[in-house]
């Protein structure tokens, strides 16, 4: 099936997280934040159709030094770390199978981020990017509805450097270290989320190396880590999600539909399945037909936390 075996593919694009700029703003450097603005919008509207973000894509950074002025897009709310407050209390299952979704990406586009929250039910978990703006008052507005909220932390994409993830990705070549001061900057980009959510097939996810250190972290001793086959948190002590299949953002009615049948078989056969999904119009318009329907099937919908297992003691 297309949908499941081409996930690699199926890279959501990240957007640059700041562009900093030398004082006093000469031409030079006005200029360079115009193109910057357009570059940034240019690259939000396209990540949310599942386009790549790439080498061609326009990144503008000015060179730092101790006059520099950073555009700081951290929310000031933003406090410590808390996730299990965070999580939402599940629907009892009542030994009936149980489904999660993840909807990963959301908080780079206000419009689409607003349309998720009033169209999906409250059980579906959304996790928004780091890249985004805003992203306390989504968070906050996502929260309100109900929904349990994620943080898609940018992280290596397949492809690399090629394909690129923006200036604040967890990469391979980086020190532990240098990974560990970029999730940091990840972490503190708005509060209120009780897990991290890693893109799909980012060799950065398979490698412990990488992903060790972040899990030991006492400050992330509560979170929860939702990832697709990520090879990296096996044998690590942590409170993982482990999605049973990803919904690429390039998939058809038919694609998604199969899917999403996919995931109910697998609920079946092992008790609980997590989907993650890209928010495309396609997937929001299916996901919300599927989940009206999913009680009538003897199945519950419920927030990606309640899938999440501990490891073993």
């Amino acid at each position: 099936m297309a949908v499941l075996a081409n996930f690699k593919g199926a890279w959501l694009p990240r957007i640059p997280a700041r562009i900093r700029l030398a004082r006093p703003p000469g031409r030079v450097a006005v200029l360079a934040w115009a193109l910057g603005i357009v570059a940034l919008g240019g690259t939000a509207a396209s990540s949310l159709f599942g386009q790549t973000y790439g080498a061609s894509a326009l990144v503008v950074t000015a060179p730092a030094n101790a006059a520099s002025t950073e555009l700081a897009m951290s929310d000031p709310r933003a406090t410590a770390l808390d996730p299990a407050r965070f999580r939402r209390t599940a629907p009892p299952a009542d030994g009936h199978p149980r489904v999660a979704v993840i909807v990963r990406g959301l908080g780079l586009s206000h419009k689409v981020t607003r349309a998720v929250i009033a169209d999906l039910p409250a059980d579906v978990t959304l996790a928004l990017s780091a890249y985004g703006r805003e992203l306390q008052q989504e968070a906050d507005s996502a929260r309100a509805d109900g929904h349990e909220i994620f943080l898609d932390v940018p992280v290596e994409p397949p492809g690399f450097p090629a394909n690129d993830a923006g200036p604040q990705a967890l990469l391979s070549s980086l020190s532990a270290a240098e990974n560990a001061e970029r999730f940091d900057w990840a972490l503190e980009r708005f509060s209120g989320f009780a897990g991290v959510v890693f893109a799909p097939g980012s060799p950065a996810a398979d490698n412990a190396g990488i992903v060790g250190p972040l899990v030991q972290d006492s400050k992330t001793r509560d979170l929860i880590w939702a990832a697709f086959e990520a090879k990296g948190f096996e044998g690590l002590h942590a409170l993982t999600a482990t999605a049973a299949l990803v919904v690429a953002p390039a998939s058809t009615d038919a694609d998604v539909d199969a899917a999403l049948e996919r995931l109910e078989t697998i609920a079946r056969r092992d008790g609980t399945a997590l989907a993650i999904i890209s928010p495309t119009p396609t997937a929001i318009t299916r996901l919300k037909v599927w989940a009206a329907n999913l009680e009538q099937e003897g199945i519950v919908l419920v927030p990606a936390s309640a899938v999440a297992t501990a490891p073993a003691s």
